[in-house]
């Protein structure tokens, strides 16, 4: 349609975007439909910007028609983004040309012709989950996808079915999976069952080898032998988990029903591919052999620096042997881009992360053979310090850091008193220190120095700045813990203190089943199908603390109703839960057969406001409706109470009970991260970093230590992992039945590969300002020689081979 000289001018002048000035991009935009590439895309580095100018290059300049193509991301909100800018960028594209075609009518037609709705652009399970449905077999009805806390109650049912829970073996068994000493409870067995399932999909493991491998009796052939009747249960019900449908998508694929579709495939492009599993390369593979048979390519999209998720059965190998394991599988060589320039981050902050990522040499054995640093381009930008915020206990750090906040906010900008005291000198004379006297001698010469000391003024805008300019990152967002407050808790506490309060955004910082709001609507809920919670006390199988929990959420309803919320017409709440418990039929002739719980939540809700106003809220009640979509697609009476007899109400009230209210009760549903799509205006956001993943801020702080207050083995892992965990790492126990094979990287080091990457992707999401925070306990590091004393902390630059090389450029605050 037109040359890529044309298309490279119209992106330059209409889009505004400078391709011409860097080389990766414009290599990576530029090569041809029928040329694979492995392109490496380090933080900030424009990678959406290349796969949707690849996409629009390959429609106006190649003539691919858009139907032909599919692109692929880690997520939802990623997906969106994606098909929004394709859209966007598209449609000036398309204006422009017409503009310029005149009275040329076959070009006319040309351009009119492109519908770029016509693309396939998804994550991989919604790309599965669309292709299934439009292909499936006539008289077929298509397979219900159900959510991992439904899935987790499926397997409770299968271990409750003849006691299997209560097996010695089965639970010595799982017990050899899992860091706590004894399983008390189905339902945590239940998550170790379903996490061995989905690594047997993951991992595209020889089942009948595995199986075969077993002893008759053991605990392992009992775990296998739950797995197929949880998959025989689903399959009966016409329902599938998420692991199952890529399993049937795969089969679908390789045994040509989806040959429709395949047959106009060209154009693959996969995102995000470092976090890709061997189910998932087989996926793309299978439909990478007929977009090449067709003269197209494959091209992947990632960066092995920010590979997070292990833990869900990714295998960062595949990412970084792409080319070789291409070669091998589809006979292809690829072309490797490396696109190095971060145009999100201050250069301090890109010298930063090149030094952490870098301070290990054991890592670099992980990562993309001669990977090049990340580079920042030649522009003028707010270029502060990394900055440190230490104090001696998690209350004093609040506190601190709730000021610099409210200055930052509420003042528009604050003074600090910086000095460099985390450099190399620093820790050269720390590592020498023989005694506590020493170390403390050292102190105070620090002190005296008072090396550096100077006052340095930041802001987040010169215009303006907000709450949600800012992340606090962490490992885990939990606000409570064994009932005490962690540091996010005392930071929301203290923001909530100030004159001018600033709201906070983390709606998983605290257990659904504790939130106030929660335990109101669902007793709300549990008061109105269940008075008095008779037909809940006649189940003695329901676990106490649900029990516990769901008895509390009625008091709490109780006491709710007693404030008398508003509205008050036509009626007020408790004439409505009244009603309810008496089956009157206000405005009716009788009480009706069915009541949906749907309905019923919808009309509880109009009484809590937060539920309905405040984005936490609002995240809470979508978590709490799924969770009654969900099980009506899994359960007999489908979230229902059935009111045509006494015996068919009590089994679809103790339904509701078991699949709906236990779950939430007992900590099983959690906030799903695609209800965090779109983080509020105006909040301070605090989140983990592995939500924080794709996402950048002008100011971002890392808690790098805050809940290390002593040398806790319970915390060796989440900082420091000194030895090989005592129990089986499944991975590995799975691996071995499977093409991967066993690998050759020991558990140790994965896992500091993993915290590697791990404050990586946290460090890197910050453009301007980025303050490490942490107890003092975290940065005094080895002293005086007596490493069972010290807490040696991966995120504070040290390396695995217990020496602390410390960073160049770190000023305390």
């Amino acid at each position: 349609m037109i040359s890529y000289e044309e298309f490279e001018d119209i992106v330059v002048n209409i889009l505004k975007r400078d391709i011409s000035s860097n080389h990766d991009q414009k290599k990576a935009i530029l090569s041809k439909a029928n040329e694979g590439l492995f392109i490496v895309a380090g933080p900030g580095s424009g990678k959406t910007t290349v796969i949707v100018l690849k996409i629009l290059k390959y429609i106006f300049v190649d003539g691919i028609s858009p139907h032909e193509i599919l692109a692929t991301t880690f997520t939802k909100k990623a997906a969106a983004e994606l098909y929004s800018r394709i859209l966007g960028w598209g449609d000036e594209i398309k204006s422009y040309l017409i503009d310029k075609a005149g009275d040329d009518f076959d070009l006319l037609m040309e351009i009119n012709r492109i519908d770029f709705n016509q693309l396939t652009i998804g994550t991989t399970d919604s790309i599965a989950q669309e292709l299934l449905r439009v292909h499936k077999e006539p008289g077929t009805n298509q397979e219900v996808v159900i959510e991992e806390f439904v899935a987790k109650f499926a397997m409770v049912k299968i271990l409750l079915r003849d006691n299997r829970y209560l097996n010695e073996n089965l639970q010595g068994y799982l017990e050899s999976f899992d860091r706590r000493e004894k399983l008390k409870e189905a339902s945590q067995m239940s998550e170790i069952l379903l996490n061995m399932k989905n690594r047997m999909y993951f991992d595209q493991i020889d089942f009948d080898e595995f199986y075969n491998d077993v002893g008759e009796g053991s605990g392992a052939e009992i775990a296998l032998d739950c797995i197929i009747d949880y998959e025989n249960e689903l399959k009966k019900r016409n329902i599938i988990d998420f692991a199952m449908l890529e399993s049937k998508f795969l089969d679908s694929l390789r045994s040509h029903k989806l040959d429709i579709f395949l047959d106009d495939l060209k154009i693959i492009l996969i995102d995000e591919y470092q976090d890709t599993n061997l189910i998932q390369e087989e996926i793309y593979f299978t439909m990478a052999k007929s977009a090449i048979e067709n003269e197209g390519s494959i091209s992947v999209v990632g960066d092995d620096d920010q590979s997070l998720y292990r833990f869900r059965g990714a295998t960062v190998d595949l990412f970084t042997n792409f080319k070789s394991r291409v070669k091998a599988k589809l006979g292809v060589d690829v072309t490797e881009i490396n696109l190095r320039t971060n145009y999100r981050s201050s250069k301090n902050i890109i010298n930063h992360c090149n030094q952490f990522v870098e301070l290990d040499s054991e890592y670099q054995n992980a990562r993309v053979e001669d990977k090049p640093k990340i580079i920042a381009p030649d522009l003028e930008k707010y270029n502060m310090p990394i900055l440190g915020m230490f104090r001696n206990n998690t209350q004093m750090l609040s506190k601190d850091l709730a000021s610099l906040i409210n200055d930052l906010i509420n003042k528009g900008e604050t003074t600090l008193k910086i000095r460099r005291v985390i450099d190399e000198e620093y820790f050269k004379k720390l590592e020498r220190c023989k005694s506590p006297e020493d170390l403390k001698l050292l102190k105070q010469e620090s002190s005296a120095k008072a090396r550096g000391i100077e006052n340095i003024k930041i802001s987040l805008d010169e215009e303006e700045g907000s709450a949600s300019d800012m992340a606090v990152l962490t490992y885990s967002p939990k606000e409570m813990k064994s009932g005490n407050h962690t540091f996010n808790g005392h930071l929301r506490n203290q923001l909530k203190r100030l004159r001018n309060p600033i709201e906070v955004f983390n709606p998983r910082g605290r257990d659904l089943q504790e939130i106030k709001e929660v335990a109101i609507f669902c007793g709300l809920m549990l008061e109105c199908i269940d008075p008095e919670s008779k037909i809940q006390n006649s189940d003695k199988q329901i676990p106490i603390l649900g029990k516990r929990n769901m008895q509390r959420w009625r008091y709490e309803a109780r006491d709710y109703i007693k404030l008398n919320p508003e509205p008050h017409e036509p009626f007020d709440l408790n004439t409505f839960v009244i009603d309810w418990q008496r089956r009157n039929p206000r405005g009716y002739d009788k009480w009706p057969q069915r009541a949906n719980l749907m309905e019923l939540a919808y009309k509880l809700v109009t009484w809590l406001d937060f539920l309905q106003e405040d984005a936490e809220g609002v995240v809470y009640l979508e978590a709490i409706t799924q969770s009654i979509t969900q099980t009506g697609f899994f359960n007999k009476y489908s979230a229902n109470i059935v009111f045509t007899d006494p015996d068919t109400e009590r089994e679809s009230v103790l339904e509701a009970i078991w699949n709906i209210f236990l779950p939430i009760a007992t900590g099983d549903v959690s906030i799903d991260e695609e209800l965090l799509e779109t983080l509020p205006a105006n909040r301070l956001n605090i989140m983990s970093i592995h939500q924080s993943k794709g996402l950048e801020f002008p100011m971002v702080i890392v808690d790098v230590g805050s809940k290390f207050k002593k040398n806790d083995i319970r915390t060796q892992n989440l900082r420091f992992p000194k030895k090989e965990p005592e129990y089986t790492i499944m991975e590995e126990s799975i691996r071995k039945y499977s093409e991967l094979g066993e690998s050759d990287r020991s558990e140790k080091d994965k896992s500091f590969d993993d915290l590697t990457r791990l404050y990586f992707v946290a460090f890197s999401r910050a453009e301007n300002i980025l303050i490490l925070v942490g107890l003092n306990q975290a940065i005094d590091g080895y002293s005086f020689n007596q490493q069972h004393k010290s807490i040696p902390n991966v995120a504070l630059g040290w390396s695995r081979n217990e020496r602390q090389k410390g960073f160049k450029e770190i000023y305390l605050i």
